[in-house]
């Protein structure tokens, strides 16, 4: 109560504030996924070009659908590197190859799963078009557009579009990853994690296997471009995962004349006579239209169940569909060590979740020029390491030449401490500029990053060694700053670097006595 108010004998008690306005950590692993899907319907709204918040692999489902089912075909192949060797009735061995046929669809809902299983948490999702506008090609446009829309939203950290490598051409995508990284230098809110473009069509059995992984890495070094190189980390090569069962898949994803044909031929070497008869009658089924879900799944399990080649080519391509860029796994792994450990903690030496194997094998002496390249654009490399599996073996930006910046931790911890205090700072926007002021800036971000060293992210065994905070005249403005209203807080922190090189010395001694 104001004393002029009190009108009665007495004590009274008046409580004064003893600590300053507190800063409140953003949230550091939110990715926001831009994308093709099935659905776009939120309680039957739709949410196409809207930035929704998602919360779990089931919750994404409810609201985008499931995944694309993209078409094959069977065509006859040579005995070397083929997907299905089968006899004819005479014994005579056939070979077949597995090929997709009609336009590339988007991956977007099973790059979802990978997420989930690597342990990512919330995300944001734009969904730019559904699977029947997807079959028209993947639209650069559109993509743009969704990271646009992201962009207006408070709360993502992470950038990732793994539809962009099913761009028609390396230069749509070069103008998407600019795009990404530019809407990260502009924001300072976020991350972006790239996929490199084309690596599906390297041959993992060629025998100049190095050259051709080189030049596809060059070819992305300069579709990144020069600007915002900090604010981003690429990854290679893509992923032979789990995501894609075999019961995903089923025979209506085979053009049905080829497939006719191959199951026919192994059933008249296994089967004769009434069984032959039956297997015979399946077979015809599956060109029969409107099947409901259920017709359909019964089928393909009787199919299954009588035929192993129907079972081997819906391994095939259950296994050709699992094979996704690395962007969503990577965001799962950024997310599972922000909130294991703290943002801090270095990206890398994470074993892969739901991965079989990397869809290329990377050498000591291919990854030589991955991590350390001339021109600075490091690649971070997905290696397999036996005992270990699939393990991410690199934790650099793509400013692989900045002392400063080169580190994707450093860049992180350093957007999670500037964002904190962006979002602390604002209440006190329009007050007045003095020293009481100041102090209260700088007592709020020193015990901020107090709480940041205590816990482990920043390098200094004492807090002084740690980080700086100064904001006043004299030290961090002059006069002429304070009548144009500027207020200069100057934070000085020591960040983590992760050792990434450990040198073992070994001597020996000379035995004596």
């Amino acid at each position: 109560m104001p004393i002029s108010q009190r009108k009665t004998p007495g004590v009274y008690v008046t409580e004064l504030d003893g600590f300053p306005p507190s800063v409140v950590g953003v949230e550091t692993a939110v990715p926001l996924f831009v994308g093709y899907t099935e659905t776009a319907n939120g309680s039957g709204t739709s949410l196409l070009h809207t930035a929704q918040k998602v919360r779990s692999s089931a919750e994404f489902t409810a609201i985008y659908g499931g995944t694309a089912r993209p078409e094959f075909t069977l065509r006859k192949a040579s005995q070397t590197d083929c997907d299905l060797q089968l006899s004819d009735a005479s014994g005579t061995p056939r070979y077949y190859d597995v090929v997709r046929i009609g336009p590339a669809l988007p991956i977007l809902a099973t790059a979802m799963r990978l997420f989930y299983d690597n342990g990512g948490g919330d995300c944001y999702v734009v969904s730019v078009g559904d699977f029947v506008q997807a079959q028209q090609g993947i639209d650069v446009e559109k993509l743009i557009g969704g990271l646009d829309v992201g962009g207006r939203v408070d709360g993502p950290t992470l950038l990732a579009v793994p539809d962009g490598v099913l761009l028609d051409s390396a230069a749509e995508f070069q103008t998407l990853v600019q795009a990404m990284l530019a809407q990260c230098g502009t924001l300072q809110d976020r991350f972006a994690i790239l996929d490199i473009f084309g690596t599906e069509k390297i041959d993992p059995d060629s025998a100049v296997l190095a050259r051709d992984m080189s030049e596809l890495i060059e070819t992305f070094r300069t579709q990144a471009g020069d600007d915002y190189l900090s604010y981003g980390a690429s990854y290679f090569p893509f992923l032979a995962t789990s995501c894609v069962a075999r019961d995903d898949v089923d025979f209506q994803m085979f053009e049905n004349a080829p497939l006719r044909d191959v199951l026919a031929g192994q059933a008249a070497v296994l089967y004769e006579g009434a069984r032959l008869d039956y297997v015979t009658a399946l077979i015809a089924r599956t060109a029969e239209a409107n099947l409901t879900l259920v017709e359909v799944t019964a089928l393909d399990q009787d199919l299954c169940a009588a035929l192993p080649a129907m079972t081997e080519l819906e391994t095939v391509v259950a296994a050709r569909m699992g094979q996704l860029p690395p962007s969503a796994a990577i965001a799962g792994v950024y997310a599972a060590g922000d909130r294991d450990v703290g943002v801090w903690k270095a990206p890398g030496n994470a074993a892969l979740a739901s991965v079989n194997a990397p869809t290329l094998a990377i050498s000591d002496a291919m990854q030589e020029d991955m991590n350390v390249p001339p021109g600075g654009k490091a690649v971070d490399a997905i290696r397999n390491f036996p005992g270990r599996g699939t393990v991410v073996w690199g934790a650099r930006t793509l400013d692989g030449n900045s002392s400063d910046w080169r580190y994707i931790s450093v860049r992180r911890t350093a957007i999670y401490i500037e964002q904190s205090l962006k979002a602390a700072f604002a209440q006190l926007v329009f007050a007045p500029n003095d020293a009481a002021t100041w102090s209260t800036a700088v007592s709020m971000a020193a015990d901020f990053l107090r709480g940041l060293w205590a816990g482990g992210g920043l390098a200094g065994s004492t807090a002084g060694q740690a980080y700086n905070v100064q904001c006043g005249l004299g030290a961090t403005m002059t006069a002429q700053d304070i009548l144009e209203g500027q207020m200069i807080v100057q934070v000085t922190i020591a960040p983590l670097r992760p050792a990434e090189f450990i040198v073992l010395s070994f001597r020996q001694q000379m035995q004596t006595g």
